[in-house]
């Protein structure tokens, strides 16, 4: 019964107040304060992502994506689905329309939980609101080949039990430590695994 139990919990969890910013301390990464960022937060642009829980084998999973290396933001980083919100949408409508798009799952199909802590993004300008949501059987899927290269299918104990690691790369013409989660061996990090780090957080006060 672990799904159907995390689904029970998640739902008295989300009415109450979210960890926030201090599950994303956890994972951001800290540029130094001589690096010219090319976005600032009042001129950020609206985006939307969806967590997707569902069971198999009664155990409890969620989608990431690996990018195709064809689109405009984050090429080849593992990401939840999701994009920028267009006229006229929700922030919610923009996180299932872009599920759909993505990995072809039916909104209609899609339950949601609640929506957890926005987070800015400078590298990008983008302003994240992340929603969680579940479905009652594992979903079909189908894949925008444009847009999404590889679909990940992973445990949530693997996050649950997920050390924080350190990589160091080069990011707007910087040296930075980045924080990482490795989820089916690939390092997931910047703003999904903020959003990871806050679900973690959430599930874990359960």
């Amino acid at each position: 019964m672990e799904f159907e139990n995390l689904i029970f919990h998640l739902k008295q969890r989300m009415n109450n107040a979210l960890p926030g910013e201090d599950s994303h301390k956890k994972m951001k990464v800290n540029f130094s304060n001589n690096t010219k960022l090319p976005f600032s937060k009042n001129k950020a642009k609206p985006a939307a992502v969806l967590i997707l829980l569902y069971p198999n084998n009664d155990k409890t999973y969620f989608y990431l994506t690996k990018r195709a290396d064809t689109v405009k933001y984050h090429k080849g980083q593992i990401s939840l689905p999701g994009g920028s919100k267009e006229n006229n949408e929700t922030l919610l409508d923009t996180a299932l329309r872009e599920t759909q798009e993505e990995i072809g799952i039916d909104k209609n199909e899609i339950s949601i939980l609640g929506k957890i802590t926005p987070l800015f993004i400078p590298v990008t300008g983008f302003m994240i609101t992340p929603f969680v949501s579940y479905i009652s059987k594992k979903p079909k899927t189908i894949l925008d080949e444009i847009e999404v290269a590889e679909l990940l299918s992973v445990n949530i104990r693997d996050l649950l039990n997920n050390d924080i690691l350190i990589m160091d790369r080069e990011i707007s013409g910087s040296s930075v430590s980045i924080p990482y989660f490795s989820l089916n061996n690939h390092q997931v990090w910047g703003a999904t695994s903020m959003v990871l780090s806050e679900l973690k957080d959430i599930i874990q006060l359960v």
